[in-house]
């Protein structure tokens, strides 16, 4: 490879500007002139559109690649069939080295995120540049270790989005111009729209996505340029009036990437009614989060979400303690912070509903009390052959409160954890019924009966996990907020008995006196257990924790509504007043996303 010289190039020739990108790369800085002009003479151009893989795991590390222009991603395929992220690929960088250092096959499948182009040199020589080079070696090393650490725990950088119309009528254009405000952690966005960019080549592109901070492109009724405006982007968004109906399949895009984030807007004019956003999801299946966006703050919210600057919020289960996370929400709202994913689990995910429904404060608390404090939940004693409860009161108060709205119908997004006995396992509830998952991710065994649905038992979430964290993680890169309000309860006695006594009589009078802890009490504990090493690793992966003092507040003292909404809140405003860095922190936590 490196034993003759070919004649020089003419200096505007494609050989020319090609050995002037490979001079420009530290990789090749140091090699001599003859060695780059040798490099772009036997250097083959691979064009790859947007989509399309150009890697496969497993296969033989036959050649070397750099990128000129364009993005490419690499995920791998665990042991266990799940594909990961490992990172994105950018112009100038290298492909396929790992395989030919390690002289193993490919570690990961690369594919392009937009239309792409790169230069391949096969293995045999390679390995004659590095022979002849030993340097390059190291410095193909450095770059592989330095991108491996900068993108291991790095969500993928939305900065290209494709905006695309999905029923008649909608003014994308107005859209994408919105959505550009609604980016400023970019910088400089902007709106491509068809008549701009149509006829253009893929280095057009390629420049204007160096030039610009962002990239909002507009798709149209052109099939042609709504596939390019797919592949340039690093997510796309189908818009839907919901004013039309969904009587027909939305157009997804043919050139769409499996690991393309995809997001369905529901443009609407009001909040949701109970049902009516399962049909638009119908018509566009698949794995695409989808978005309510009635007014700017859905809007920036949706975009919080797209770009990984969004909050969650995870509140745990904890009876009536769970009415605490209703104070903890206004100390939240007073400093700023909105969340924009909700999760819970049990009490913590009723409270969440509410939030994520779009109530406020009043609306709310009206809700609890009438559903909790007026009416006891567990009042409806039965013969206790499944729970000491029937669960009727407990369905009732849901169902009132909640009536046949879906998850998928609540303003922002939301999901709520149950323990699902016939699978042995935690499961996630982000689709249908509300009230039924709420009621099964509150049925906590020996007090409220299961709820038996999808051929499955279900019972309250904190049997496995009280205070869902790591599922939030799964489903936003952003900051997470946590407020536990169940993990400090201990069931304490100085008794030393091993039975109760055999007369009833003799059993009421020794209860007053040596104050047995109840039924209730018991079975809400030994359900809970389990969870406490859980719940004490989901703290840790919060961004800012809070856990409210409420040791004088009983699981099952609904009366105590008042006093629990006020713990919420007043330890939330002392939390951030003698630490004030967590604000801080969370600040950056959002930044660093």
């Amino acid at each position: 490879m490196l034993h003759r010289t070919p004649p020089p190039p003419p200096t505007d020739s494609p050989q020319a500007r090609l050995r002037c990108f490979l001079a420009g790369l530290s990789l090749f800085s140091d090699l001599p002139e003859a060695t780059l002009d040798e490099l772009a003479a036997r250097a083959e151009s691979i064009a790859l559109a947007g989509g399309m893989t150009l890697l496969e795991q497993g296969t033989a590390s036959d050649a070397f690649l750099v990128l000129r222009w364009g993005r490419l991603a690499a995920w791998r395929t665990g042991d266990d069939g799940q594909a990961r992220r490992l990172g994105q690929i950018s112009p100038g960088e290298c492909v396929g080295e790992v395989g030919l250092i390690l002289d193993q096959p490919r570690t990961a499948t690369v594919f392009a995120l937009r239309d792409s182009e790169l230069v391949r040199w096969p293995r045999s020589e390679f390995e004659q540049l590095i022979a002849h080079h030993p340097a390059a070696m190291l410095r193909l090393t450095r770059e592989a270790l330095k991108r491996y650490a900068a993108t291991a725990h790095r969500p993928a950088e939305v900065r290209c989005i494709a905006v695309l119309p999905g029923t008649p009528g909608v003014d994308a254009v107005a859209f994408a111009r919105r959505l550009a405000r609604a980016l400023p952690w970019l910088g400089k966005v902007r709106v491509v729209e068809a008549d701009e960019a149509r006829s253009r080549s893929g280095g057009w592109f390629s420049r204007m996505e160096q030039e610009a901070h962002g990239l909002v492109y507009v798709g149209d009724d052109d099939p042609a340029w709504r596939e390019r405006c797919v592949r340039q982007s690093d997510a796309v968004l189908m818009l839907a009036d919901t004013d039309d109906k969904p009587d027909h399949a939305l157009p997804t895009p043919r050139a769409l990437s499996p690991h393309l984030p995809l997001h369905l807007v529901l443009l609407r004019r009001d909040v949701p009614a109970a049902g009516s956003t399962h049909a638009w999801l119908e018509a566009f299946p698949g794995r695409a989060m989808h978005h309510h966006v009635i007014d700017d703050n859905d809007l920036a919210r949706c975009a919080r979400l797209l770009g990984g600057r969004a909050t969650g919020l995870v509140l745990s289960g904890g009876g009536a303690r769970g009415f605490a996370h209703i104070g903890a929400i206004r100390a939240l709202r007073e400093h700023r912070i909105q969340a924009d994913y909700i999760g819970g689990c049990s009490a913590g995910a009723v409270v969440g509903a509410g939030i994520a429904a779009g109530w406020d404060e009043a609306h709310l608390v009206r809700a609890m009390r009438t559903a909790f404090v007026d009416h006891d939940p567990l009042s409806d004693r039965t013969l206790p052959l499944v729970a000491m409860s029937s669960g009727r009161r407990v369905s009732r108060a849901l169902r009132a409160m909640y009536g046949e709205h879906r998850i998928e119908d609540l303003r922002i997004p939301f999901f709520c954890v149950s323990t699902d006995l016939t699978g042995g396992k935690l499961h996630v509830h982000d689709r249908g019924s509300l009230w039924i998952a709420l009621r099964a991710g509150s049925a906590l065994p020996g007090l409220v009966p299961p709820v038996f649905h999808d051929h499955r038992v279900l019972v309250d979430g904190g049997v496995i996990d009280n205070l869902p964290v790591d599922e939030m993680q799964h489903r936003l890169s952003g900051a997470i907020v946590a407020v536990d309000v169940g993990g400090s309860y201990r069931l304490e006695t100085t008794l030393e008995e091993t039975a109760l006594p055999s007369s009833w009589l003799e059993f009421l009078r020794q209860w007053r006196q040596k104050k047995y802890p109840g039924i209730g009490r018991i079975l809400w504990r030994a359900a809970m257990v389990n969870s406490d090493a859980n719940a004490a690793r989901q703290r840790k992966l919060s961004s800012l924790l809070l856990r409210p003092p409420l040791a004088g507040i009983d699981l099952l003292d609904w009366k105590k509504f008042d006093q629990a909404v006020e713990l919420g809140y007043r330890d939330t405003l002392r939390h951030f007043q003698t630490h004030p860095a967590a604000l801080a922190a969370h600040a950056e936590q959002v930044e660093k996303a």
